[in-house]
């Protein structure tokens, strides 16, 4: 395997796995969920929850965030120190988000937060953001949003 030409790329809570397995390295050496950094060309977010805060504060799918992480923000901090991807910035590798405008699930306002962070922190992130999009667009094949999609990705390649 090229280890040059490796890439993670997950949807909504998948997003969330995409972008933490490319921080992963990051995570301090003492949390249990601790792992080796891995070496990946990119990591891409398809309306990823990138920001488990944030997640919980708006109580993104019935508040599954706290569940996830068994408990609030200020009652397991380390938890979501070391499981939000927004934290682990820089990751050190290229990061893509793409994201639908009319996403109702996943708010956009997670991957430009993100983004912002990524970037100011020193990494190559972008956002491509998809007008008429909605949160299952960046995955259907058959939705309009899927050629820019398909394009953003095959480009992390070129």
């Amino acid at each position: 395997i090229d280890p040059t030409r490796i890439a993670v790329m997950g949807h909504s809570a998948g997003g969330h796995l995409a972008l933490w397995l490319a921080g992963c390295g990051r995570v301090p050496a003492e949390s249990p969920i601790a792992a080796p950094a891995l070496p990946l060309r990119a990591a891409v977010s398809l309306a990823g929850v990138v920001d488990l805060r944030e997640a919980w504060r708006l109580r993104l799918s019935s508040g599954v965030v706290r569940e996830l992480l068994g408990g609030e923000p200020e009652a397991v901090q380390d938890r979501y120190a070391a499981a939000s991807p927004i934290e682990l910035v820089p990751l050190g590798v290229q990061q893509l988000l793409i994201h639908g405008e009319l996403d109702d699930i996943v708010p956009i306002a997670l991957s430009e937060r993100y983004v912002a962070a990524a970037t100011t922190a020193g990494d190559d992130a972008t956002l491509l953001a998809l007008p008429d999009a909605e949160h299952f667009a960046v995955i259907d094949p058959e939705s309009a949003a899927w050629p820019q999609m398909l394009a953003a990705v095959t480009s992390l390649f070129a």
